[in-house]
């Protein structure tokens, strides 16, 4: 089929149809992005009234890619089964297929192999809810609605913030499939291709208030009607904050929900403007452009406190703008990614009001509203025509109610130094012909510990002694900063070393990496640093480093000899599998690392 597609200039409906055996072509039209026409979209039907849709994409003439899709007969009438993604030469690129319980719901996706018949990664679509042993909210905690795609709730930051029921079952609900796993899947765009977008906005109502305790719920696209069920789901939860972080063009969409939030006004609606670019007051986004007392609609804002590029503004729809951009969260896969986007502008200001209501309870939903709106900029003149009350700059950064205020910017504790005698246990330090002296940074609440780190240098020094090279010094630093510096990022990273303006070499521990693709830790020499000069000579290291003390004698040898390849030698330090038997230097690789180092200024010939 993908052949008979690729294979001729103008596809013909006899070829298409010839490979299907029978296949009759329901339809072809042309294949348009942004009104300009990128290739042609076949329908096609097979006998048992199965239907296949061929997407042959060609920009200017010239085949690019074919995106093949297969839906069978069901009950329901059609649903996809295969995916597969070929490029110009007809190799496929990628294979989905789709598999459905006894019931006919989505189960799950299996990413294919080329030939199409194994599958090497099985994405979940509905697992089950992991249970535990008790209430999260007994610990005095509020509870937050989360209405959006759902969340992982197998992710450990999430599954231990949920609330749940005094069997241990969770507390939300999925009114998307009905049922009591909300997870986080939005097949929008395609069931192949689900959003994840929930599990990055509760992570981040966690992580800015740790008095919040979620209590997640799937929206129902399909049929907007049961968002009364969802809202009274939620009251009957105890819930006085709902975060919505989600939104359409369609009225009709939002009509029952508009009633059930005008019912209850003791609950607190935080809704996101949208990303639109366009002013909501002209061009309305609901429910960002409801009219409810007890709604705060809120945007994405740049440092100046303008609306950031892209998001919505609105001097009579919108209440606040706030900081919401390169934000760090959790991603679906656990890892922590950048985001941006009114979405998390609305998260900040949900985690807001956790803080202020777990402190002061007694609140009506108007004095709590009233308490973040009062807590903002006023809207200078160049800002009137955006939002109507102002800018929150930094919601974090001040103590707010039950919430201690998080590091706004870099703040240095200095711990002192490790001497030789402290990082040779057996208290005498090795014969060497060089010494190194390092720089050590850590991040408060990267999750690093000071035995940790200390347990990890005294390895990597009794490693880099082979060479007779002595790590004799060790300078330690611990900052506090605010969360996005605890990842290797490129701009973030700038930043914080151009701050702190480390000697060479120096070490960061850091919790994780935004870098893609990210590994475990990375080492930056002269060679691979002639475009960032900034992070010349110095080694990242993260929470997933393990053992710590040899990936760090790994990286800091891939910076003092200025050398990024790897040795297939199995017990070698260099072996691109770092384990704790790979320790072992050669004697040209000892040569190198003191001839290279001293060279440049990283190590110091002995007296």
């Amino acid at each position: 089929m993908v052949a008979a597609v690729c294979s001729a200039d103008e596809p013909a409906a006899s070829a298409l149809t010839l490979s299907l055996d029978g296949g009759i072509e329901l339809s072809r039209e042309p294949l348009r992005v942004r009104d300009r026409t990128v290739g042609v979209r076949h329908s096609l039907m097979l006998r048992d009234g199965a239907r296949i849709r061929i997407d042959r994409i060609e920009p200017e003439g010239i085949l690019r890619r074919v995106v093949a899709t297969y839906a069978e007969p069901s009950r329901s009438g059609r649903r996809p089964v295969l995916l597969v993604v070929a490029g110009s030469a007809c190799n496929v690129m990628a294979g989905r297929r789709l598999v459905y319980d006894a019931n006919g719901m989505q189960h799950s996706i299996e990413h294919l192999e080329s030939n199409l018949e194994r599958a090497v990664q099985v994405e979940p679509l509905n697992p089950p809810v992991p249970t535990e042993a008790r209430d999260a909210t007994v610990d005095g905690g509020v509870r937050v609605a989360h209405v959006d795609s759902g969340v992982d709730y197998r992710l450990p930051r999430i599954a231990s913030r949920l609330a749940r029921d005094p069997g241990g079952a969770l507390v939300g609900f999925d009114f998307w499939d009905l049922d009591r796993r909300p997870f986080d899947a939005n097949p929008a765009h395609s069931p192949f291709h689900p959003q994840r977008h929930g599990t990055r906005t509760a992570s981040l109502i966690l992580e800015e208030a740790p008095v919040a305790v979620l209590v997640p719920y799937r929206y129902p696209r399909h049929d907007m009607s049961r968002m009364p069920e969802l809202v009274e789901h939620a009251v009957a939860a105890g819930v006085r904050i709902m975060n919505i972080s989600m939104g359409s063009r369609r009225l009709s969409d939002w009509t029952a929900f508009e009633a059930a939030a005008r019912s209850h006004p003791e609950m607190l609606f935080v809704v996101s403007a949208g990303n639109n670019g366009v002013d909501i007051d002209e061009t309305p986004v609901w429910p960002a452009a409801l009219a409810l007392d007890n709604l705060l609609t809120v945007t994405s804002s740049d440092a100046s406190g303008l609306p950031a590029r892209g998001s919505n503004w609105g001097r009579e729809s919108i209440d606040l703008a706030v900081p919401a951009e390169e934000v760090p969260v959790t991603g679906f896969d656990g890892r922590v990614r950048e985001v941006s986007g009114s979405s998390y502008a609305a998260a900040r200001v949900s985690a807001l009001a956790a803080c202020l209501l777990a402190a002061h309870p007694e609140w009506t939903t108007q004095e709590l509203r009233s308490a973040i709106l009062d807590l903002a900029e006023k809207p200078a003149s160049d800002m009137v025509a955006y939002v109507s009350t102002g800018t929150l700059r930094d919601p974090t950064g001040t103590r707010r109610g039950a919430c201690e205020a998080e590091p706004s910017t870099v703040a240095e504790v200095p711990l002192g130094a490790w001497t030789a005698e402290q990082l040779h246990p057996d208290g005498e330090a090795p014969a060497h012909a060089h010494t190194v002296a390092l720089d050590v940074v850590f991040v408060s609440g990267a999750g690093w510990r000071i035995r940790e780190i200390l347990r990890a240098v005294r390895r990597a020094a009794a490693i880099l002694a082979q060479c007779e090279v002595a790590v004799n010094r060790v300078r330690l630093r611990m900052i506090e900063t605010p969360r996005r510096y605890r990842y290797l990022h490129d701009a973030w990273s700038r930043r914080l070393v151009q701050r702190l303006d480390p000697s060479r070499p120096a070490v960061f521990f850091v919790e994780g990496t935004l870098r893609r693709p990210a590994f475990e830790a990375e080492a930056f020499g002269q060679a691979n640093t002639r475009r960032t000069p900034w992070m010349r000579d110095t080694v990242w290291i993260t929470r997933a480093a393990e053992p710590a003390g040899v990936v760090l004698a790994h990286e800091l040898f891939h910076v003092l000899a200025d050398l990024g390849r790897h040795e297939t030698d199995p017990g070698n330090l260099m072996n691109e599998r770092v384990g704790s038997g790979n320790t072992r230097l050669r004697d040209w690789q000892c040569e190198r690392l003191r001839k290279v180092a001293t060279a440049f200024g990283l190590a110091v010939p002995a007296r």
